[in-house]
């Protein structure tokens, strides 16, 4: 990498799966489209992982069931409509994330394909039987240019029949196969691992060894929609000459059922199979059913002997229509080894009880992505739900020690075929501790400039983060998100916005008063990154960043102007612990820096609503005012508050020290004699080393007449 000023471009915190930044944006490709519509975003951790958001082409039917495959080293997303004509008309190389992030060509236009394979699958439910007709007729195939059919093992070849019967109890004609070797995840290619059935058989060639075999059947009524999904597992066989082994959907016969302390009705659910082998990749099928499709799968008693066997449910349940605060479930319970019975009774002691707002200055329809990864996954993701804003509700989520959550959430959707979000907040990957209460709030005003915190303890480089200000010799490095709320941890969507959208932004870095960088970044990329030289002996930085975003979904905290200064010297031997990072790297990550001691501020108005106002009358504000997650920390001395209903005429607030850098500031804000019912806020803190900030928040929220 050049040792100049650079805008470094995106990067996506927890996934949240923003749209494709327009043409010439200094961003990596982070998006893909599927041949039937679907929009996929990946992030790939520190640890090789890949993390899925995924946007469905539909709200409903099985064109909004989704089925996430790792086969080989591969990973690959199909939609339910797709399912039946794997092999028999479509290739499985449609769906590989992989080849269509590094820009493979699709072979038709999601925006037709997508709703006519939808209608063929509807037609061919009807009929009973898939392929051959419609699209597909005349032996018509669809795959991405250049892939290249199955290419067979040199050794000695079995045949192994998988047979099943279908949910209706006849020979299936419907359903996907799997046959995984589990000495070697290696030794079958991905189109060697997945066939479908026909006349209750489906067919592979393999060589012998040790297998897991899985069949996944489902059923839709006359209108498209899944109404059943079931997971037949023979988790261990051995193959020493030809072999059959049956999968037959009816020994599915344990339905995932949730016992929950409070009522509440299924959403939307969904089950993983995870078979490992003793070398090489391992095989997932993810099959989210959508909402309230249920699930039932195969139960086992003896655990695999061979590689590894791990399997899931996941649900999200809500609370049904009545008074009082909603609330919801997002539960995953992990087995290993066996597949249980899926009857799973949940206690106080299984969940963490969240308390999330959900902060919006207008009512809009967002969304919000949950996504919990166990330590044994390779990658990971969950569809988005649809959230009414604004909003407040109980979440009660699962925990468990291995288990890690991430996710975002998006005020509302952007307008156009291919939905991306907009003007909401990313999380980092962070964990919960059963039998805990704890506090969540999204985008809650006033929004302002923020960096990365890690949330994970610092000694866990499950997916390390940026910090704000970096320093490793005389290179610095800033990585900034405008219009991040005031949950340590959450970052906006910086300077991204809508053809709607006004955005615009100018920084500046100074040594010692003297401009040594500055620039605008570019409209489509959330972050703010800057990596400038500078000169060695000790001395003062200073950074200024102004952002604005005005568009018919923003009224509150429409700009920020930001001024920070700090003494920064060269830095040497340096690192900094797994969960931060200097710099991420294809392929591993740089820890060789240490954290400048820039300032950081939070607030919090008293009264808010979720729509972002406060009562007309006597307001107040706690103030806190903080360092850089693990920079050197000195003592906050002072803090002023400033508040103007123009952005002109400014007014000073009584400030009250509380300490631990936390102010508490009064004023009055009464419409009768404000010129507006916004107030825009003005802070400037210090500390005793000498370091500064000042900023000014434009609009920073509403005021209104009880």
């Amino acid at each position: 990498m050049r040792r100049t000023l650079s805008v470094l471009g995106v990067v996506l915190a927890g996934l949240g799966g923003i749209a494709p930044p327009p043409a010439g944006a200094a961003v990596p490709t982070t998006s893909a489209t599927l041949i039937t519509g679907e929009t996929v975003s990946v992030r790939t951790t520190a640890d090789g992982r890949s993390l899925f958001d995924i946007r469905p082409a539909a709200e409903k039917g099985m064109a909004r069931t989704l089925v996430h495959l790792r086969l080989g080293d591969r990973d690959y997303e199909v939609p339910g409509t797709a399912l039946p004509y794997l092999g028999r008309g479509l290739d499985l190389s449609l769906f590989d994330v992989g080849a269509l992030l590094a820009g493979a060509p699709l072979p038709a236009d999601p925006a037709t394909f997508g709703p006519a394979l939808a209608k063929q699958f509807k037609e061919d439910n009807a009929r009973g039987h898939f392929g051959g007709q419609g699209l597909f007729a005349g032996g018509a195939r669809f795959a991405l240019p250049g892939a290249r059919p199955a290419v067979q093992p040199r050794s000695v070849m079995r045949t192994v029949s998988l047979d099943a019967d279908d949910i209706a109890g006849k020979p299936a004609d419907t359903g996907v196969a799997f046959l995984y070797n589990t000495d070697d995840g290696n030794l079958l290619d991905p189109n060697e691992s997945v066939n479908y059935f026909s006349g209750g058989t489906a067919k592979f060639s393999a060589p012998e060894g040790n297998y897991s075999a899985l069949g996944l059947f489902w059923t839709a009524d006359a209108d498209g929609n899944p109404t059943e999904v079931r997971f037949s597992a023979q988790p261990e066989f051995a193959v020493k000459a030809d072999k059959t082994v049956r999968v037959d959907a009816s020994r599915a016969s344990s339905k995932l059922t949730w016992v929950t302390p409070r009522p509440a009705l299924l959403d939307d659910t969904g089950f993983l199979f995870r078979r490992a082998a003793k070398t090489g990749p391992a095989l997932v099928v993810d099959f989210d059913a959508g909402p309230g499709v249920p699930v039932a799968v195969s139960p086992t008693a003896v655990p695999v002997k061979t590689g590894a066997l791990q399997t899931y449910p996941y649900s999200r349940l809500v609370s049904p229509p009545g008074p009082g605060t909603p609330y919801e479930y997002v539960l995953q319970k992990a087995s290993t080894g066996t597949i249980p019975q899926q009857r799973y009774v949940i206690t106080a002691k299984d969940v963490t009880a969240v308390d999330s707002t959900y902060f919006s200055e207008y009512s809009s329809l967002g969304l919000r992505q949950r996504s919990g990864m166990f330590s044994f996954e390779d990658s990971g993701g969950r569809v988005s739900h649809p959230i009414q804003l604004p909003r407040r509700q109980v979440e009660y989520v699962s925990a468990a020690p291995d288990l890690r959550w991430f996710g975002g959430f998006s005020k509302y959707v952007l307008p156009g075929p291919f939905p991306g979000w907009a003007g909401g907040q990313y999380e980092p990957f962070h964990a919960y501790r059963g039998g805990t209460s704890v506090t969540e709030d999204w985008n809650r005003f006033p929004l302002h400039p923020a960096g990365e915190v890690a949330l994970l303890p610092l000694d866990d480089g499950t997916v390390p983060v940026a910090p704000a200000a970096t320093r490793a010799g005389d290179l610095l490095r800033l990585s900034l998100t405008p219009f991040s709320d005031n949950q340590p941890g959450h970052t906006g969507l910086g300077f991204y916005g809508e053809a709607r959208d006004t955005i615009t932004g100018h920084y500046a870095l100074t040594q010692d008063g003297a401009t040594i960088a500055e620039g605008s970044p570019q409209n489509g990329v959330t972050e703010l990154a800057l990596e400038q030289p500078v000169a060695a002996g000790p001395s003062t930085l200073g950074l200024t960043v102004d952002a604005g975003r005005t568009g018919p979904m923003y009224r509150q905290s429409t700009a920020t102007h930001t001024e920070w200064t700090w003494k920064s010297q060269h830095v040497e031997g340096a690192e900094l612990p797994p969960a931060l990072v200097c710099l991420r790297l294809r392929g591993g990550v740089d820890r060789s820096c240490a954290v400048e001691p820039m300032l950081t501020l939070g607030y919090a108005v008293g009264g808010l609503r979720p729509d972002g106002s406060t009562v007309s009358g006597p307001q107040s504000l706690d103030l806190t005012v903080g360092h850089l997650q693990l920079s050197t920390a000195s003592p906050v001395t002072a803090a002023t508050v400033q508040y103007s209903d123009d952005g002109t005429t400014w007014h000073d607030a009584a400030v009250t020290a509380r300490g631990d850098g936390v102010f508490h500031a009064d004023f009055s804000a009464v419409t009768e004699t404000f010129r507006g019912t916004d107030v825009s806020l003005r802070v400037t803190a210090s500390d005793a080393a000498g370091a500064t900030v000042a900023e000014t928040i434009t609009a920073a929220y509403h005021v209104y007449v009880a």
